[in-house]
């Protein structure tokens, strides 16, 4: 695998000095699934926005190689307007990705299963105000990752975060297929289930830095933790690891 991003001593502070970045080293491989932990606070949000070039006053060097037009990126807040129907989204997205709507169904066939499109049907015709949170949160990660035909890199702020157990299956299903297909997911998660069924490689980020680990096992046994919480809990406390090691 080659490289798509490496970071060598990045740091990043607020103007009142308050460091939130310190030193990170880290790589992320092409074609990889990372995850990214973190305290509320840790960083998370920020370093996912140097990575997409939206903050540049950063110390250190990043080194990035997809362009702009590679990169597909979801928050965690979502702004919709509630008067949109469900299929003007989907207009929307393909309008952004500058592909016809005839393009677009055929992605979708590619990457979507029967019940996506079973439960698109269902809320298409409906305004994003009348569906639940879940659902609107599905539907933007369905439409997004089902349409990444350009994109390399795949950047998620809690994909997952407020879906039901049936809605992040199907989101999981489709990350799977966009990484078999070569691309590098980046996602940041509170949910330690995820990682413990998958065995997901993740960067954990603390006050002191940044360290690798192969999968949630070698995360508790690093910490000398007996459960994923309270190897979390270690790190957070005593932010004892400098720069990346890895796990």
């Amino acid at each position: 695998m080659s490289s798509l991003i490496v970071a060598e001593n990045l740091s990043f502070a607020y103007s009142n000095n308050r460091p939130v970045l310190n030193h990170l080293n880290f790589n992320i491989e092409s074609g990889q699934l990372l995850g990214l932990l973190g305290e509320n606070g840790a960083g998370k949000t920020t370093l996912f926005n140097i990575i997409k070039g939206v903050r540049n006053d950063y110390l250190g060097n990043l080194r990035r190689g997809f362009s702009p037009a590679e990169l597909i990126s979801l928050p965690q807040v979502i702004n919709l307007s509630g008067t949109l129907k469900n299929y003007e989204v989907f207009e929307l997205i393909c309008c952004f990705n500058n592909i016809s709507a005839r393009q677009a169904n055929k992605s979708l066939r590619a990457r979507w299963s029967d019940e996506f499109f079973s439960r698109y049907e269902k809320i298409r015709s409906r305004r994003t105000y009348a569906i639940s949170y879940g659902e609107k949160r599905w539907l933007l990660i369905s439409l997004m990752l089902g349409l990444c035909d350009r994109a390399r890199l795949i950047i998620l702020d809690e994909p997952t975060v407020g879906i039901d157990i049936q809605y992040r299956m199907l989101i999981w299903q489709l990350i799977d297929r966009v990484v078999a297909e070569g691309r590098t997911v980046f996602f940041s998660t509170h949910i330690f289930d995820e990682l413990t069924r998958r065995e997901i490689p993740f960067l954990m980020l603390s006050r002191n830095g940044i360290t690798r680990h192969a999968d949630i096992n070698a995360f508790m046994a690093h910490g000398n933790a007996r459960t994923p919480d309270e190897a979390f809990l270690n790190e957070v406390m005593t932010g004892r690891d400098h720069g990346l090691s890895q796990r």
